[in-house]
């Protein structure tokens, strides 16, 4: 993989005519691939460890991964959703390499198809800053945390406007509510073909559960609810995962 530029400029944001949100800076596109599994509820302990560490593992096998994170969810959702993982990667390609890399199917075969019912993806291009720590999602605010993942229907015949829109506001909440309550927040357009409807999605990192309980109620987000997701939306789906300790080794 090739050298990354991780050197540049602060961000500077301001507000354009309109009132919207302007960030001026370094800042580098990614793909967001996020996966919510519906495991078996027989699944054991070791099994599930098992499954989470090689996962995690993978980075170690295939290079264009530049951030990963994964756990069990907090509560089970109507979707019966159990598990979800998220893994950054710096482009289509690389993740569309990574889905057909040897490791990845040995691990799917092995330790994820055997027990799994169902699954959910969202893969989707965004932005981050473009240094080391929020691009590689290293340093002491990744270390823990909650991934609060959501993912939108958006109706057909929906104007392009107001798609855009609603990425646009969930991406200047950040600014808004602050980085003690976000640590990261992505947001894009789904183009996975296994999105079962789900046409976009949005992935937070929070630091607790107070900051996801403030974060929630916070009324920069209750405003792009209500303003921007609710009137052209027709399903809806949210997950909250623990950043769940796991092996450091790789196992396969």
């Amino acid at each position: 993989m090739s050298q990354l530029p991780l050197s540049g400029p602060r961000l500077m944001v301001f507000t354009n005519h309109r009132g919207r949100l302007v960030r001026d800076g370094p800042r580098r596109k990614v793909v967001e691939h996020v996966v919510l599994l519906q495991m078996e509820e027989d699944m054991t302990d070791e099994q599930e460890k098992d499954m989470l560490d090689h996962l995690y593992s993978l980075q170690y096998h295939y290079r264009g991964i530049l951030a990963v994170s994964l756990g069990r969810v907090v509560e089970r959702m109507p979707e019966g959703v159990t598990h979800a993982f998220f893994q950054r990667f710096p482009s289509f390609e690389a993740l569309e390499q990574y889905m057909d890399h040897p490791a990845r199917l040995q691990v799917a075969e092995k330790y994820i198809n055997p027990y799994c019912k169902g699954r959910i993806v969202a893969d989707f291009e965004a932005e981050v800053e473009d240094d080391l720590e929020p691009l590689f999602r290293r340093g002491e605010r990744f270390q823990q945390g909650i991934e609060h993942v959501v993912l939108i229907k958006v109706r057909e015949g929906a104007i392009l406007d107001g798609t855009e829109g609603m990425i646009e506001a969930f991406n200047a909440l950040p600014q808004q509510i602050g980085p003690s309550v976000i640590v990261q927040l992505t947001a894009g357009t789904n183009l996975s073909d296994r999105n079962k409807g789900y046409t976009h999605g949005v992935l937070v990192r929070v630091p607790s559960e107070e900051a996801l309980t403030t974060f929630s109620k916070h009324p920069a987000y209750v405003r792009v609810f209500t303003e921007k997701v609710l009137p052209i939306s027709s399903g809806l789906l949210s997950a909250d995962f623990l950043v769940d300790p796991v092996t450091k080794s790789s196992p396969l």
